[in-house]
């Protein structure tokens, strides 16, 4: 609950920030449309659609005519000369950069792969890649840069902690990092979080307020939007759901714990069991197409959707959610093995009766995590506190 007040300054900025929200997600398109959905007089909207037309932010456009509806209406929409977006995605084995506008739709992208013999360069090779962007978006205004991350993350420190498998790397202090080195307002979230702002803003969240964005790859993450907001805790870290324990007898994972989660459904988990079952070394893609006409790789991801089940069902008994949107690599899972996991939830969740969850694919497919890395500084700006 907010316990301070707000002066004029900060409710105009807010003010300001609602108004592209709504312009640049399509959800208004007009001054009547904006004082209608923001509860802001006419004059109002109106003044902040004047500031936005001179800053060059958004534009008014006719729209088509229809037949026998006397003028074209004229709408506003999202200028292409709006200032742009540093998204910096940062995982295991690769980190990617993009320029993106504010729709998300991707520029420019520069990325390089993370390996044991060059995992000491990384830092290096990140400047690299973003002083690149940077260049060759010349001329482009920039609002700034958004991380997103893999965890666990200290968001408020602006600290990735301490990842399992990232090469002993830990306690990075990557906002102050790259506020150092570009002297551009800075964002930071995990990956998932970002992963799940992407489509609450664009995507298959959009028609949620409450959705689970799972993301499945060697590890397994999740991003909680809760009343249109993403979930975050009072000490800035993020919801770790790989690591809820489904077996606290169960196998020892990565973290030093037992029975997590991602132990038993991680995609480089299923990987390993189909090689080990019959030494063919698959990606996972590979394997989730294979599992189509073949019997074990079909067994495997039978059990590998029951465990899933069983860990996703403890996130949606605490948060009931809408939906679930199961990402990263598991995007590639055949649609089969998705209803499966939306039976089980819906049969050992505590509410079945009375509402059914939806377990769907992203829109931005595969990709939701890296799309989205932006998004911890767009809603940043979406709440006018980078405008």
């Amino acid at each position: 609950m907010r316990d301070a007040g707000l002066n004029n300054t900060t409710l105009r900025k807010q003010n300001r920030g609602l108004v592209l929200k709504l312009i640049a997600t399509d959800e208004c398109a007009s001054r009547i449309e904006l004082s209608q959905k923001t509860g802001l007089s006419k004059m109002a909207a109106t003044h902040i659609i004047g500031e936005f037309l001179e800053e060059g932010i958004i534009e008014e456009k006719e729209s088509l005519l229809v037949k026998g509806k006397g003028r074209n209406p004229i709408r506003l929409c999202l200028s292409e000369h709006a200032p742009k977006m540093i998204g910096v995605h940062i995982f295991r084995d690769e980190c990617s950069v993009v320029l993106c506008d504010l729709q998300l739709h991707v520029k420019m992208r520069r990325k390089f792969a993370i390996t044991e013999e060059n995992h000491e360069s990384i830092w290096e090779r990140l400047y690299e890649s973003i002083d690149a962007v940077l260049q060759n978006a010349k001329g482009e205004r920039i609002y700034g840069i958004g991380i997103g991350s893999l965890g666990p993350v200290d968001i408020k420190k602006g600290k990735i902690l301490n990842p399992p498998n990232f090469y002993g790397k830990k306690d990075i202090e990557i906002v102050s990092m790259l506020k150092e080195r570009y002297s551009l307002p800075v964002f930071f979230d995990s990956q998932y979080n970002c992963a799940a702002l992407a489509e609450k803003y664009y995507g298959n969240g959009r028609d949620a307020e409450d959705f689970l964005f799972v993301g499945i790859s060697n590890g397994i993450g999740s991003g909680v939007v809760s009343g249109g907001e993403i979930n975050r805790d009072f000490c800035g870290f993020t919801s770790e759901l790989g690591h809820v324990s489904i077996d606290w007898n169960g196998r020892r994972c990565t973290c030093g714990r037992k029975g997590c989660l991602e132990a038993y459904a991680g995609s480089r988990v299923i990987t390993k069991r189909m090689a080990e079952l019959t030494g063919r070394h698959l990606e996972f893609q590979e394997l989730c197409r294979l599992a189509e006409e073949d019997s074990l790789a079909h067994s495997i991801f039978e059990d590998m959707v029951d465990k899933l089940a069983c860990g996703i069902t403890n996130a949606v008994n605490l948060y009931n959610p809408q939906k679930v949107l199961i990402g990263h690599e598991g995007f590639w899972l055949p649609k089969r093995y998705l209803l499966k996991l939306q039976e089980q939830i819906n049969k050992r969740k505590l509410l079945g009766d009375y509402h059914e969850v939806k377990v769907e694919k992203p829109a931005f497919r595969e990709n939701s995590h890296v799309i989205g890395c932006a998004c911890s500084l767009l809603e940043r700006i979406f709440e006018g506190e980078v405008l």
